[in-house]
């Protein structure tokens, strides 16, 4: 994802987003400088989780506003526009346009095929040798080669559609396909994976080519893509540099196209894309059963995009239904606006740290998420209180572990999170809350997220502390190992945290 500035002091200046966290405002040691008076001078920033951007506003004295709404937090989407002060910055995302050319002739199509073509083939193999002699003889005299392609092309669509189907991002499927169609086919040097962004334009969205292959701009046939999409065919292409029909074509000699295929994405008649890989050294280094194979693997890719699509769409709803609950529980008390979003992203960096998969790792960012959502339930004299609570008070505050996990015990999506969301107060002597658990009897993921609650409670201002440095703050885990917190644990926030706060922030 990119940001442009469109209007302000700034304007015209493009920002690629790259690693975790992203920081915005008028002080020279932010990512993103702007030179704006209503700025603070350290605005907000932007975290990447997965495939999603988050606006936090830091405390700004001025807010943030999006879409000319003042928010706290919100996932980002291409063609948000952030407001800060006078500075308006609009969201964009990265484009491989620059990396490919289009070429407008038309080359050689020598075979189009349905998107059904792979099983035919299939019933066609298994009929009689008597029936298939009859039929086909020059598929009959190398029937075993052949033969033997498809079962291997069979068990790939096999482990392939196992594979796509468990990937819940777009960006990651695609990646995904295209490393799975070098190595299926060893004759494609390049592949280019363009989506229907718009219901009108093929824009491309992922391109791979092979390590050995030199790096220049990817030219692509617009008559093949346009051939491919309106008449949901697989296209085949073979050695169009030297067919007799543009021998006086110099434009097409000099692109050197030889071998090409290109298949529709379609599921539920709608084209989601396009498929197109190329060999330009190698003339008919493509066949019938290559173009066949492309046509199943694009039909179990439509699929696969469309089911992320919805997933996507699902987590984006669900994220910031979560953002929107927390900040509810977190106006409650002024003093704890944006910690459910910094334990997030805290416990996020452990978990990293420790070496959870990925999917772990979310899970445990989720439940942190939500890991005082049971605060709901409690009192705001209770919450906002700057003296020592009472035993009373004090069991009405332990309570909302409790209450945390009823809220979400109906919800079974978020199964995973109930015992982190549970047990992250429990301490590594047992002399924790609510159940008394020790060391290995915590479950790791609330372990996770007791660390990084702590963290972000000694370093930010509450009633009943004043906030320690990033520096003094590790300095007192160290010794708070084996008793309140489990060492590994504590060992990875300090390693995440040196890692990837700068200096003047510990």
């Amino acid at each position: 994802m990119k940001l442009v500035c469109i209007k302000g002091a700034e304007k015209d200046t493009v920002w690629e987003l790259s690693g975790f966290r992203t920081t915005i405002g008028r002080d020279s040691s932010c990512d993103i400088v702007v030179t704006d008076s209503m700025s603070s001078r350290i605005h907000a920033e932007i975290v990447r989780e997965g495939n999603n951007f988050i606006f936090c506003d830091k405390k700004s004295r001025n807010g943030s506003f999006v879409n000319n709404k003042r928010v706290t937090g919100q996932v980002l989407v291409p063609g948000d526009q952030i407001k800060i002060g006078e500075t308006t910055i609009k969201v964009g995302k990265d484009e491989l346009v620059k990396t490919i050319t289009w070429q407008q002739q038309n080359l050689l199509t020598t075979t189009k095929i349905p998107l059904g073509r792979f099983p035919t083939l299939i019933e066609e193999l298994a009929s009689s040798p008597e029936a298939l002699a009859r039929k086909h003889p020059a598929i009959a005299a190398a029937g075993q080669i052949r033969l033997e392609k498809l079962i291997k092309n069979l068990d790939t669509l096999y482990k392939v559609g196992g594979t796509i189907n468990s990937i819940q991002t777009v960006d990651q499927l695609l990646d995904r396909i295209a490393e799975t169609l070098l190595h299926v086919f060893s004759d494609v040097q390049r592949v280019c994976i363009l989506i229907n962004e718009n219901g009108k334009d093929f824009q491309p969205k992922t391109i791979k080519t092979r390590a050995a292959v030199a790096p220049e701009p990817l030219r692509l046939s617009w008559s093949i893509v346009d051939e491919a999409v309106k008449e949901e065919v697989c296209v085949l292409a073979k050695d169009a540099s030297h067919d007799g029909r543009f021998e006086a074509s110099d434009s097409i000699i000099a692109m050197n196209l030889r071998s090409v295929m290109c298949a529709p994405l379609v599921n539920k008649g709608a084209v989601l894309g396009v498929i197109y890989v190329d060999n330009p050294e190698k003339p008919d280094c493509f066949d019938d059963s290559d173009i066949a194979m492309l046509s199943a693997l694009a039909s179990q890719s439509a699929i696969a995009i469309d089911n992320s699509r919805l997933c996507e769409d699902l987590q984006k709803s669900f994220h910031e239904a979560i953002l929107a609950l927390m900040n509810t529980v977190e106006a409650k008390d002024p003093y704890t606006r944006g910690h459910s979003q910094r334990t997030s992203r805290y416990a996020l960096g452990i978990a990293r740290g420790l070496g959870l998969s990925e999917e772990e790792s979310k899970r445990v960012k989720t439940a942190a998420e939500l890991h005082d959502i049971g605060k709901i339930g409690v009192r705001d004299l209770v919450i906002g209180k700057d003296s020592p609570l009472s035993t009373m008070e004090f069991d009405l505050m332990k309570a909302h572990v409790v209450t945390g996990e009823n809220i979400i015990k109906p919800i079974a999506y978020l199964s995973f999170a109930r015992p982190m969301i549970r047990h992250h107060h429990e301490r590594y002597d047992g002399m924790g809350y609510p159940d008394g658990l020790k060391e290995d009897e915590i479950p790791l993921g609330a372990k996770i997220i007791g660390v990084a609650d702590a963290f972000d409670a000694m370093t930010t201002q509450r009633p009943y502390n004043k906030p320690l440095t990033f520096k003094e703050a590790l300095e007192e885990f160290e010794t708070l190992k084996r008793t309140q917190f489990d060492p590994q644990v504590v060992d990875a926030l300090i390693r995440f945290i040196n890692l990837n706060y700068k200096d003047n922030e510990q």
